[in-house]
């Protein structure tokens, strides 16, 4: 398998990694007018791949949610409107990130980039179990919401979901076992995207020191 083109889908595993953790890091005592500025960075470097504005809409339905019960409780509680203004900022500004992080993420390229791991047995081991983890997540995910379920209750369409997902835990296992084995899955990523979170990381960093 080819790597693909997009500039954000071909990064690093470790470079997103670094990326995130600078953005939590300082994300801890930002100020709002440095918050505002983060956001609009991250959601510059977005525009190379117009999937991660999807997916953070997505991720923002459900914080809206959260918010909105957040801003219902802190306003009974009389909490400062600046206090509760910047914790909606921090917790918009973690879901861009992560959205940022891993929404452009495939298999292949995790393995790839974990190959050091993949090495040593015990490395070996906790890969296969995160690995698994995510692709069994994403099955549950995929059962629940398939058409067929939509008239089913929710109660009944995880338990249908959950049980479908166990019965292929076999097929999953098989076909990680057939990615961790094959080292040609996915090439080496070009310079390019690289450079674009290099770039990245450097305005950041020019950021928290203004």
């Amino acid at each position: 398998m080819k790597s693909t083109s997009q500039p954000l889908t071909d990064q690093h595993l470790m470079l997103r990694l670094l990326i995130l953790l600078m953005a939590l890091v300082g994300n801890l005592g930002a100020s709002f007018r440095m918050l505002l500025m983060q956001i609009a960075l991250f959601g510059l470097f977005s525009l190379l791949d117009l999937t991660s504005l999807k997916n953070l809409r997505r991720a923002l339905r459900l914080i809206i949610i959260f918010l909105a019960a957040y801003w219902l409780f802190a306003t009974i509680l009389n909490t400062p409107f600046l206090s509760m203004t910047l914790f909606s900022l921090k917790l918009i500004f973690f879901a861009q990130v992560t959205v940022y992080t891993f929404s452009h993420l495939s298999m292949p390229r995790v393995l790839h980039d974990c190959r050091w791991l993949l090495k040593r047995s015990w490395g070996r081991g906790l890969v296969f179990y995160l690995a698994a983890t995510v692709m069994f997540v994403n099955s549950l995910r995929s059962e629940f919401l398939s058409p067929r379920r939509k008239d089913v209750p929710a109660t009944q369409r995880f338990v249908d979901a959950s049980k479908a997902s166990l019965e292929q835990g076999d097929h999953i296992s098989q076909n990680l076992e057939a990615m961790m084995a094959d080292p040609t899955l996915y090439q080496d990523a070009t310079p390019a995207p690289a450079l674009i979170g290099l770039a990245l990381l450097t305005l950041m960093t020019f950021l928290g020191a203004i």
